[in-house]
C-alpha cells in the first residue's frame, strides 16, 4: 500500500521505498524482493503480480523524477486495441529529417480556438470535399483558377467581379 509521502507499506510493516531501478509501479498484493539498508529498506523488483492485480493498468514510473525520456535509435510503441497520448498541457511531435505519416480509417481533428497549417506545397484529394464556414472565407492568391468538367454555380444576393 502506497503511503502519502510515496512510500510502500509491507506485509511486515515496514515501510520501502521504490528502487530507481523498479519501474514498474507496485501494487497492494505484488510478491517483490526488498534490500535493507542501514536507514531505509528499497523494492529493488516485483516477482510476482496477483490474477486481479494483472488485469489492472501497469504503471511505469521513476521514483523521485519529473521528467523520463527514452533515447534509442528507433523506438516502436505497439497498441493491439487503444493506444491513447495524453497531456494537461503542449504535445510536440518532431521530425527533422524524416516524414510524419497518419493512417487511418478517420482522422478527425478539433480545436477549440485556432487550427493553423503552414505549407510550402499543400495538396489534397478527396472524392467529396465539403467545406461549411459560418463567418468569412477568404482566398488570396498572385493567380486562381477553379474549374469544373460540368456544372459551375454561385449563388448570392450580391456577386461583384473585377
Amino acid at each position: 500500500m502506497r503511503e502519502a509521502d510515496g512510500l510502500l507499506r509491507l506485509d511486515d510493516g515496514r515501510a520501502a521505498q521504490p528502487a530507481l531501478s523498479c519501474l514498474l509501479q507496485p501494487m497492494v498484493g505484488d510478491q517483490v524482493v526488498v534490500w535493507q539498508g542501514p536507514d531505509q529498506a528499497y523494492v529493488t523488483q516485483i516477482l510476482l503480480r496477483t490474477a486481479e492485480a494483472m488485469a489492472a493498468e501497469a504503471v511505469l514510473s521513476v521514483a523521485g523524477h519529473s521528467r523520463l525520456s527514452i533515447r534509442q535509435a528507433q523506438l516502436d510503441l505497439t497498441a493491439s486495441e487503444v493506444l491513447k497520448l495524453r497531456c494537461l498541457d503542449d504535445v510536440e511531435l518532431t521530425s527533422l529529417r524524416g516524414a510524419v505519416r497518419t493512417s487511418a480509417r478517420d482522422i478527425l481533428s478539433a480545436a477549440s480556438d485556432s487550427l493553423v497549417q503552414t505549407a510550402r506545397h499543400w495538396i489534397a484529394q478527396a472524392e467529396l470535399a465539403a467545406l461549411q464556414v459560418t463567418g468569412l472565407l477568404r482566398a488570396h492568391s498572385q493567380q486562381t483558377l477553379i474549374t469544373a468538367e460540368k456544372d459551375m454555380k454561385l449563388d448570392a444576393e450580391r456577386i461583384s467581379l473585377g
